[in-house]
């Protein structure tokens, strides 16, 4: 799995069928994902209150912080909790544009978000 994510042209040339390998670990992620969601569905879907704000939420931190990144989802969280905070005192109506704000102020500077993960380069 690692010598086809990091290098699939030299796992071809090595005889590895890469779109078996890609199927079958697309396959155990399903695997995965379904007890997942057959657990936690019940005991979220039914909470008052859980809606698309929380998708968006959840969806800026992640930009804001960089995908992958803990770190950038702790900043992230705490640069959303702020831009909140803050619109419930200033502009209560604008409090996803504030956050908007601060995801597309993010963006323009560091498009991979603020905290990126290091990748391997090909050379």
């Amino acid at each position: 799995m690692l010598a086809v994510i990091h290098n699939e042209e030299m796992s071809v040339s090595m005889g590895v069928r890469v779109n078996r390998v890609y199927a079958i670990a697309f396959a155990f992620g399903v695997l995965l994902a379904r007890p997942a969601g057959a657990l936690t569905a019940p005991k979220i879907s039914m909470q008052p209150g859980l809606s698309s704000d929380v998708i968006i939420l959840s969806f800026a931190i992640v930009v804001i912080g960089g995908l992958g990144s803990v770190e950038g989802a702790a900043v992230g969280a705490i640069l959303v909790g702020l831009a909140r905070a803050a619109s419930v005192h200033l502009m209560p109506q604008a409090e996803l544009f504030m956050i908007y704000l601060i995801m597309a102020a993010v963006l323009m500077f560091r498009p991979e978000g603020l905290f990126k993960r290091e990748t391997a380069r090909r050379i």
